[in-house]
């Protein structure tokens, strides 16, 4: 026979237990998808045909972006300064996908996508203009 007493304490404390548990950070490319839901905000066109000078207008300059306004040339391991809204950022560049995830590790705010890929944070909006093998161009905008 089952003792009632001892299952009224134990499975509320394993349904406890069970919510506490720390949750590993996730990794940039896997916390979102390439392809937003349909209806989930614009996209951008396609960036510029090969040929076209692989250029942002702010350059490699990614202190433009501290007022939360830039479009930077990234590569993997920068970390983007940026009070617009989504916070200091982490790139990386890989398979055709620009990652951006908060800077200080966290797991919330982060997105990928290839290029014309647009996102949201706040009042922050992020849009990979272009990549281009271990490089992309990101547009960082507030709205």
């Amino acid at each position: 026979m089952v003792d009632r007493r001892r299952c009224l304490f134990l499975v509320p404390a394993m349904l406890l237990a069970s919510g506490c548990a720390t949750a590993e950070p996730t990794p940039i490319f896997a916390a979102a998808s390439s392809d937003p839901p349909a209806g989930s905000g614009p996209r951008m066109e396609a960036a510029a045909p090969s040929g076209t000078p692989f250029v942002a207008a702010d350059g490699r300059d990614l202190k433009a972006c501290s007022d939360g306004e830039c479009e930077v040339l990234v590569r993997t391991g920068d970390q983007i300064p940026n009070d617009g809204g989504a916070g200091p950022l982490s790139v990386a560049v890989q398979a055709g996908k620009v990652g951006l995830a908060p800077a200080s590790g966290g797991m919330g705010g982060a997105v990928s996508g290839p290029a014309g890929m647009v996102h949201q944070i706040n009042r922050q909006v992020i849009a990979v203009v272009a990549v281009q093998g271990g490089e992309g161009i990101i547009r960082l905008s507030k709205r």
